[in-house]
């Protein structure tokens, strides 16, 4: 049952080709500051734009080097045709690299759509205030594509359904809260990544039946030595599974694909477009944006929950945000007594073995 979430992300182009053929609209977004539920509202499947372990070949002609490794790939991915399903893209303003590709984006790939949504760097009232009315300019643009009205009760329809996916999820974390718990940190990965590419619907339905079928915790599985995985985007699973077969045991993350993700839900109660703007601006933050102490006060507190014994950040080669933070959070996070391991990591080119050596070490350093 748990392969099934990370088989349907191994297939996503060949699940959103099908969708395609069905007569679906499909938009691609970028980072956890678009507000999809604005998109599935138009009556559109949003799914997360990912990278690739393959070679970067097309994008190289149009980024230099050392750019983001996740960017290029995903330029990359779409000039070989692999999005070729999408209708359009949507980038939500975080990083000046994700600023940069859509204008890369839009002069090499035609689409019928593209939005630029500027997304406030601060979480400030005035910050509140401005975002609502980028949000409804956002969606007045899609009622114009999709040619319909999107009314608020659909809207909050759509604020429903992405809810109960952070809820579910949520309860797939609480499971690593113990000793004994029945799934890996690498399958709880490939939960994380379905839940990008699926209609939320499909993949809730998926978890509703996962977490009723999963067997009491079995006492006699062999804990390992319980870590927080830190970090913004990657798409490698061996590295989880480097850091297992090391004697490691991933039970929570801070991950852009993660907690920051899947986490802090939208108020169902208030006018929808400020509650998502709320939401988004005030989930706990990524290193693109202001202040950046809540998301150490986040991680603190997941390491206290889950009683790690130690932090690896991974940060993707050339991300400045984050390898602009990195002094700060590792230092603060030592200061508490937590041990990390950083790690620069980029998916193309990945070296299993320096890294398993850098593990080891670690992990032998904490035991």
């Amino acid at each position: 049952m748990v392969s099934e979430f990370y088989e349907a992300y191994s297939n996503r182009h060949q699940l959103a080709e099908g969708w395609k053929r069905a007569g679906k609209k499909i938009f691609g977004y970028f980072c956890n500051y678009t507000p999809e539920e604005l998109i599935y509202s138009a009556g559109i499947i949003p799914v997360r734009i990912r990278g690739s372990a393959e070679n970067i070949d097309l994008a190289d002609a149009h980024l230099p080097t050392f750019c983001c490794s996740y960017m290029r790939s995903a330029l990359d991915q779409a000039l070989k045709g692999r999005y070729g399903y999408l209708d359009g893209v949507v980038f939500p303003k975080t990083c000046d690299m994700t600023r940069a590709l859509y204008d890369v984006w839009r002069r090499n790939i035609k689409l019928p759509y593209y939005w630029f949504l500027p997304v406030p760097g601060k979480s400030t009232d005035e910050a509140v205030k401005f975002f609502t009315h980028e949000l409804r300019l956002f969606k007045e643009s899609l009622e114009g594509y999709a040619d319909q009205k999107i009314s608020d009760k659909s809207l909050k329809q759509a604020i429903r359904v992405y809810n109960e996916s952070r809820s579910l999820v949520g309860e797939v974390y609480k499971l690593s809260l113990s000793d004994n718990h029945p799934l890996s940190g690498t399958q709880v990965f490939g939960i994380l990544l379905a839940g990008l590419i699926m209609p939320k619907e499909e993949h809730s339905a998926m978890l509703r039946k996962l977490l009723d079928s999963l067997p009491a915790p079995n006492t006699s599985r062999e804990n390992g030595t319980r870590l927080l995985v830190a970090g913004n985007n990657f798409e490698n699973i061996e590295l989880l599974q480097t850091l297992e077969e090391c004697g490691g045991e991933v039970v929570i993350d801070d991950l852009d694909i993660g907690t920051r993700y899947y986490g802090s839900t939208v108020d169902e109660n208030s006018e929808p477009l400020r509650a998502l703007a709320e939401r988004y601006l005030r989930k706990i933050p990524c290193p693109c944006k202001h202040p950046a102490e809540p998301r150490l006060e986040h991680m603190l507190k997941l390491a206290k929950d889950y009683r790690v014994k130690g932090v690896i950040l991974v940060i993707q080669k050339y991300c400045d945000t984050h390898l602009y933070e990195r002094p700060w959070i590792e230092s603060r996070l030592k200061e508490e007594g937590l041990p990390v391991l950083a790690v620069e990591h980029s998916d193309t080119g990945w070296s299993g073995g320096k890294f398993k050596t850098m593990v080891q070490a670690f992990i032998e350093m904490l035991e």
